[in-house]
């Protein structure tokens, strides 16, 4: 699919983006949530910066210090200047990234500060207290933050708590546009998290409230995009749907949350135990991940973490290969839609039928890709966290394109 110019920091900020993060300091995903009235006491402590808490908690912090997520600004703002010329990263990212902070401003300042740059405002990047309530050891996380609070209002009901601490950043958010006065409102999670459900969402909100916007300053994610040569308005473009996919999996099906894989528990030199906080590592690269993984899947006759990972690059290159050939097909269905559009070769209501289901399709593929289609992650990486879905989605976007192709035929 041929993408504007316009789109392109948006796509390179959302594949920086696409790192699962969350966690609890000193306790296992079992027991991650505090009981409900430790939950409501309030846990106001004095804030300390994210050198001070690496001090406090060296094993988790050291581990945190080697993760992409505790060096976010410096990536975002890299790749906002670097490669399009920006003066910096946009604020708005620091909604995720330096939630406290933002919160608090936006609390005060509103949406004006939404297109700002990041170093027009004094928040730190990558603090605990993106994910930690209080003091790291009492164990309380919470997922939430100002942008996900403005436009995914079902999002809290929707996901469990110890999967929403990731997708609170994680997640297919529709862009900082519906954040200002005149635009509020959207919940993408009105019907459903499901593509389908969402797609529905999004193109009923959008009949309503007319966001033309769709550079950085209209939204990091999810944002309708115009395509002029197919005449259609795309939606869910440059989905990041990690907690999305991961709902109704194999593995949240058995108990397992986001941190069970991506933060394990570790053991350091002098044999203390801690939860690894480096949650941007690949499993496949974390030996601590690897036998996390084996306590089940050597009941499969995989035995040994060479042969675990093995088996997951497998599954990984074959959806991979699915990937590339609906993702091929894709764009020779949108060169002959365009030209059909061009020629006016076919009439209103056949028209109508192919926009629709290159854009059914499009939704599909995207929200089991679950990141860009810049290199930045691996294809088929997918496969791990729910396998099924992806080519459940990809079986439904090719018997679109074919029948659609067809039609144009």
């Amino acid at each position: 699919m041929k993408k504007t110019k316009t789109r392109k920091l948006a796509i390179a900020v959302t594949a920086i983006a696409t790192v699962v993060v969350a966690g609890c300091i000193g306790c296992s995903p079992a027991t991650q949530q505090a009981s409900d009235a430790t939950q409501q006491q309030d846990t106001t402590v004095v804030k300390k910066s994210l050198g001070e808490w690496v001090s406090t908690y060296p094993l988790e912090g050291d581990s945190y210090m080697q993760s992409r997520m505790a060096h976010t600004y410096e990536a975002f703002a890299g790749a906002c200047t670097m490669a399009f010329g920006a003066e910096d990263a946009p604020v708005a990212c620091a909604s995720c990234h330096a939630r406290d902070d933002f919160n608090a401003e936006y609390a005060e300042k509103g949406e004006s500060i939404l297109a700002d740059n990041a170093r027009d405002h004094q928040m730190e990047w990558s603090n605990c207290t993106n994910c930690h309530v209080g003091d790291p050891s009492e164990g309380v996380v919470k997922g939430g933050n100002a942008y996900g609070d403005a436009t995914s209002a079902s999002a809290k009901d929707l996901f469990p708590e110890s999967d929403y601490v990731c997708g609170q950043c994680h997640a297919m958010f529709p862009g900082t546009a519906y954040m200002e006065d005149a635009n509020k409102g959207i919940d993408q999670y009105k019907y459903g998290y499901d593509p389908d459900s969402m797609l529905k969402a999004m193109k009923e909100y959008w009949s309503q409230n007319n966001v033309t916007s769709t550079d950085i300053a209209a939204g990091m994610v999810g944002v309708p995009y115009y395509d002029p040569e197919i005449d259609t308005v795309l939606y869910l473009t440059d989905a990041c749907t990690a907690v999305e996919m991961f709902q109704n999996s194999t593995h949240q099906n058995m108990g397992l949350t986001c941190t069970d894989c991506h933060m394990p528990k570790a053991t350091s030199s002098d044999g203390t135990e801690y939860t690894s906080h480096n949650m941007t590592v690949s499993p496949l690269e974390n030996p601590d991940a690897i036998e996390k993984c084996l306590t089940c899947h050597k009941a499969q006759g995989i035995d040994g973490a060479d042969a675990m990972v093995s088996f997951v690059k497998g599954k990984m290159a074959d959806l991979g290969a699915r990937q590339e050939q609906t993702k091929q097909k894709l764009a020779s269905f949108h060169d002959a839609l365009a030209a059909a559009v061009a020629s006016s070769s076919k009439d209103q209501a056949t028209l109508d039928a192919a926009k629709d289901a290159y854009n059914t399709a499009n939704v599909y593929y995207l929200f089991q890709l679950a990141t860009t289609d810049e290199g930045e992650k691996t294809a088929g990486e997918m496969a791990a966290m729910n396998g099924s879905e992806c080519n459940e989605l990809l079986d439904k976007a090719n018997a679109l394109i074919d029948d659609a192709m067809a039609s144009l035929a």
